[in-house]
């Protein structure tokens, strides 16, 4: 038989263990995601009055506790740490007769570099992972020498390949790695991943092959079940892209100074037709990095197969790197739909990110996002 898992949320003050708050939380909810497709968040509202009871319990306050940036909360599901964040915002105030519901957003620690730039600087020429790491470094740096630091450290991880990098304008930080970790050219494809105590790694390949048990629906003997599957419309197709950079357009070519990058896929012409895209990147001013956003959009446009919807029950299929039959970010799995006479919603997927609901029962639904590979 298997168990409903055991929860806690970890409350960290400055670092600080304040305690767990599990038994007053309601409505869990956390997303954990690949570095192109969004970024981690954990939900949960908190009763103002019982919130305030557990603080008194712990020595502290309401008050010292709601500090945006300063307080974190911590996912621990069967014991293992599985996702952090930071207080993004003062939650609203809405009062419910004598009390008042906190509604409270925690943000992945990658959002914390949202708030530093990189100022403008001359062509560089580096390992990815090198320019990275020192990107945070220098934010780090920064946000210490004004007074806090964030206290990201680096991990081990993956060695990227050599570019050139030129910013003509300032850049966060986090939209300069977001940008390029989903490049399927240069550098190449990569994800920038934080662990619940912020630190991080770069992982090339992330995630597991998964090949000795598959998802299916109806659910099926000798694979995991599917409770529910759907594919939304598939639009925005194109098989030519047009990339524009920085600069300005003229019909006087004399005058124009925007850098171009265009790229056709002769396949996806012949099966369905020619379409064009037109994208701008005005704080792209290299002709090689221009060229790989456009070959990325490009691979992008001519994917018109459904991409599956599914809906996994966490008793089942647990949300866990390490679980026995569980999912995680990154993992490849085959989804088998036998309800489906067309044969798209089967195949083989990449999880992008995993959305996971908790009961007050700690009974999961877990709403993964796909990628067919």
């Amino acid at each position: 038989m298997i168990n409903t898992p055991t929860y806690r949320i970890e409350l960290r003050l400055n670092g600080t263990l304040i305690g767990d708050v599990r038994e007053i939380a309601e409505g869990l909810t956390w997303r954990k995601c690949r570095t192109a497709y969004g970024v981690d968040e954990i939900n949960f509202t908190l009763n103002d009055k019982l919130f305030a009871e557990w603080c008194e319990q712990r020595n502290t306050t309401i008050s010292q506790m709601l500090k945006p940036y300063a307080l974190d909360a911590r996912i621990v599901r069967n014991g293992e740490a599985i996702i952090g964040g930071y207080l993004a915002t003062m939650p609203a105030y809405e009062p419910q007769n004598d009390s008042a519901d906190l509604k409270l957003r925690f943000d992945g620690y990658l959002n914390l570099l949202q708030g530093v730039y990189i100022r403008p600087t001359a062509t560089q020429t580096a390992n990815l992972d090198t320019m990275i790491r020192g990107w945070i470094t220098d934010a780090e740096t920064r946000a210490t020498n004004a007074g806090k630091g964030f206290g990201i450290t680096y991990q081990q991880g993956d060695t990227l390949a050599s570019v050139q990098e030129t910013f003509d304008n300032y850049k966060s930080v986090k939209e300069a790695i977001v940008d390029r970790s989903d490049n399927i050219e240069g550098a190449g494809q990569f994800d920038l991943i934080f662990n619940p105590d912020r630190s991080y790694y770069i992982a090339k390949n992330l995630g597991r092959e998964i090949t000795a048990w598959n998802l299916y629906y109806p659910a099926h003997l000798g694979g995991q079940g599917i409770t529910n599957i759907s594919a939304s419309e598939v639009q925005g197709f194109a098989s030519h892209i047009i990339a524009l950079g920085a600069g300005e357009t003229s019909s006087d070519p004399n005058k124009s100074t925007v850098i171009v990058s265009e790229s056709t896929d002769s396949t996806a012409v012949a099966e369905y037709g020619y379409v064009e895209n037109l994208t701008q990147y005005s704080s792209i001013s290299v002709q090689t990095s221009l060229d790989q956003k456009c070959a990325t959009n490009l691979a992008n446009a001519t994917n018109v197969k459904w991409e599956p919807q599914v809906t996994l029950i966490g008793r089942q299929t647990p949300p866990s790197p390490t679980a026995d039959y569980g999912l995680w970010i990154g993992d490849r799995i085959n989804i088998i739909n036998k309800a489906d006479p067309t044969g798209q919603t089967s195949g083989r997927f990449r999880i992008n990110t995993l959305e996971v609901a908790v009961s007050g029962t700690n009974a999961e639904t877990i709403t993964p996002e796909v990628e067919r590979i």
